[in-house]
């Protein structure tokens, strides 16, 4: 159960280091923290289901299609979380490069 609070916190944090870059703003670490929720959740639960039905288009990009998904679930949880805004797509392409690297580090832990 420790272990899985020092995840979520420092999850909180790079997604908190997200925010310096330009057009990407969170209010507090509070949301933060539910946004970490709640990427968690979708990483878990619908991810594989995207996975799924995006198979031929991921095979026939060598993999490249799992960034894309990855900006539009980073964009889908700007509209559920206002206090999420994403102002510049590639800003938000780059945050969701860093938070997909960082997520998959973090599972490997």
């Amino acid at each position: 159960m420790k272990k899985l609070i020092i995840k979520w916190i420092v999850f909180a944090l790079v997604i908190m280091a997200t925010c310096y870059l330009p057009g990407i703003k969170v209010e507090n670490f509070a949301f933060a923290m539910l946004i970490a929720a709640c990427l968690t959740l979708i990483n878990v639960f619908i991810k594989p289901i995207i996975k799924l039905l995006a198979l031929p288009i991921n095979l026939f990009t060598f993999g490249l299609f799992n960034l894309v998904i990855n900006f539009g679930i980073l964009y889908g949880i700007s509209y559920l979380i206002p206090q999420y805004a994403l102002d510049n797509p590639l800003s938000a392409f780059y945050a969701s490069l860093i938070i997909a690297i960082s997520y998959s580090i973090l599972k490997k832990i």
